[in-house]
């Protein structure tokens, strides 16, 4: 019930139905092909301070380019024309006695492509473009170690966040999601994607993850044109408005797909012990979490997928795009440099692999003292100059790839859409846009507040955007439906017959996304 104690007209956001509308699918990776200090792109050519989980290609090195990874002999994940390079640092257990011990992945590792659109700087519908060949960048900070977000974490609150700088969205982009499937007869308490951005103490994760942990990383999907993005590789890239969709800032208005990693790390198997969880990097905060992407697919299979594989399921296996590997599990890296091939990256072990030093912050960590190379700066991969730009692909009509609305006044936003969750809407205003925002270390940072988009109507007439929520291992998408309503109330005010009937129709639209091994997605 939509409470008013304002008394006169109010507007009643109160329409709830379910339906699919941004098309994506999950590249499953079930193997890695290594567990090593290489990053060709913050470490060029040398050795990096700190682990990193590697996926994709095979011929991934200290030096890797788009046309030095197509050569791969295979890749660690299930698409063969996909040979690019995904890679973060993997979590380990630290005990009180300092032995140390990697924290095993429940396969597969996933990168989602979801094909989210929204509106330019200058209010012009977007149309998705493939990754070019050669293309790179990286989410995360690694040598984070505080946040400076206002509010509590993890928070409800879920955008859009108007007025905050690139840095303040790339600190929402990280996820450390409590797994809890359901047992006993319990029901299932997973928890939506990017929820909380920070990584729990040990012993909360023993009391409400009986199934693990979930890492989560959401890339800047808002591109100026150019490969690279400098020494930090950042700077051609920003964050939308609803982080994952939405709209994008002045001089970012080419639209990328959406690349999101996910990885289930077994916590469950540490249960009872005695110390703490820390990331490859010497971060047990979660703040520096981190990773990094070389675009390296065979000659027009992403422009066709970004085009063609718009099934709702998810499912790469819907994609008729694709050819599918066979031994993608047992695939691994062709040639490990001298330096690393007897180091020990998997544990039981007396600290972190390279000596990598623990640093707690809230001060910004120190490179470790363990990294020999050097940023890869705008070095550039095969066939990567500014001339290869990538494709627009004009997503199918009958497709909403529309973008959420931005409401200037004071707006009801729906309780959490759980199945049990009653269908509520709280009046709350809207929080103020901040004057300026500073970035740090180049990053792109708006000073100020971006000009709301129009808001997207339906053919009814409704304003709409869309969220997903998690369900033991379903996923739910719903779209919201912003009906506007005029009603006269004193102390409160109840829906009216048109808004409950409204409501009663569009619920009974409900679809379930079956997700192998997942707890879900909620994308906002």
């Amino acid at each position: 019930m939509l409470s008013n104690k304002f008394g006169g007209a109010a507007i009643a956001a109160v329409a709830l139905c379910t339906t699919a509308v941004n098309a994506f699918w999950r590249l499953e990776c079930p193997g890695s092909i290594g567990l090593a200090r290489i990053d060709p792109l913050m470490d060029y050519d040398g050795l990096s301070d700190h682990v990193h989980t590697l996926k994709g290609g095979s011929a991934f090195s200290a030096t890797s380019k788009a046309d030095e990874l197509l050569k791969s002999k295979c890749t660690s994940c299930g698409v063969k024309q996909d040979k690019s390079a995904y890679w973060a640092p993997p979590l380990y257990f630290v005990g009180d006695d300092g032995t140390t011990t990697v924290v095993p992945e429940k396969p597969p590792f996933k990168a989602y492509y979801e094909l989210n659109t929204g509106m330019t700087s200058d209010g012009k519908k977007q149309t998705i473009q493939a990754f070019p060949n050669g293309f790179q960048m990286i989410a995360g900070t690694n040598t984070r170690r505080n946040t400076t977000l206002s509010g509590s974490d993890p928070s409800d609150f879920a955008g859009p966040f108007t007025g905050e700088s690139n840095d303040e969205r790339e600190q929402r982009a990280i996820g450390f999601n409590c797994m809890n499937y359901g047992h006993n007869g319990a029901p299932a308490k997973n928890e939506p994607t990017l929820y909380r951005h920070s990584l729990p103490e040990k012993s909360w994760i023993d009391s409400n993850c009986p199934d693990g942990v979930r890492l989560e990383l959401q890339f800047p999907s808002c591109w100026n044109g150019e490969m690279d993005g400098g020494e930090k590789h950042k700077s051609h890239v920003a964050y939308p408005n609803w982080i994952n969709g939405g709209d994008c800032p002045a001089g970012f208005d080419t639209r990328l797909p959406s690349l999101m990693f996910e990885t289930i790390v077994a916590t469950d198997q540490f249960v009872g012990k005695s110390g703490k969880y820390v990331l490859g990097n010497g971060d047990p905060t979660g703040y520096g979490y981190h990773g990094d992407f070389i675009s390296a697919w065979d000659e027009g299979v992403l422009d066709r997928a970004v085009s063609e594989c718009t099934d709702m399921s998810g499912e790469m296996k819907a994609c008729g795009v694709f050819e599918f590997t066979e031994d993608s599990a047992s695939c691994t890296l062709e040639t490990m440099p001298d330096e690393l091939k007897d180091e020990n990256t998997e544990g039981p072990m007396p600290n972190l692999p390279g000596g990598c030093e623990i640093q707690s912050g809230p001060e910004q960590a120190k490179k470790g003292k363990g990294g020999s190379g050097s940023s890869s700066g705008g070095n550039k991969a095969a066939g990567s100059s500014k001339d290869n730009k990538a494709k627009d692909h004009t997503p199918p009509a009958n497709k909403d790839t529309s973008s959420p609305p931005v409401v200037d006044a004071p707006v009801a936003r729906l309780a959490e859409s759980k199945p049990e969750a009653k269908h509520e809407a709280k009046l709350e205003a809207k929080p103020e846009a901040k004057a300026e925002s500073k970035a740090e270390g180049g990053v792109f940072a708006e000073t100020k507040e971006e000009t709301p988009a129009a808001p997207i109507f339906d053919e009814a007439g409704n304003i709409i955007r869309t969220e997903t929520y998690t369900d033991g291992q379903v996923v739910h998408k719903n779209k919201v439906v912003v009906k506007e309503v005029t009603v006269t109330v004193g102390a409160k005010a109840k829906r009216t017959p048109e808004a409950k009937a409204e409501h009663a129709k569009r619920h009974g639209h409900r679809h379930h996304h079956m997700q192998h091994g997942v707890g879900g997605r909620r994308m906002r």
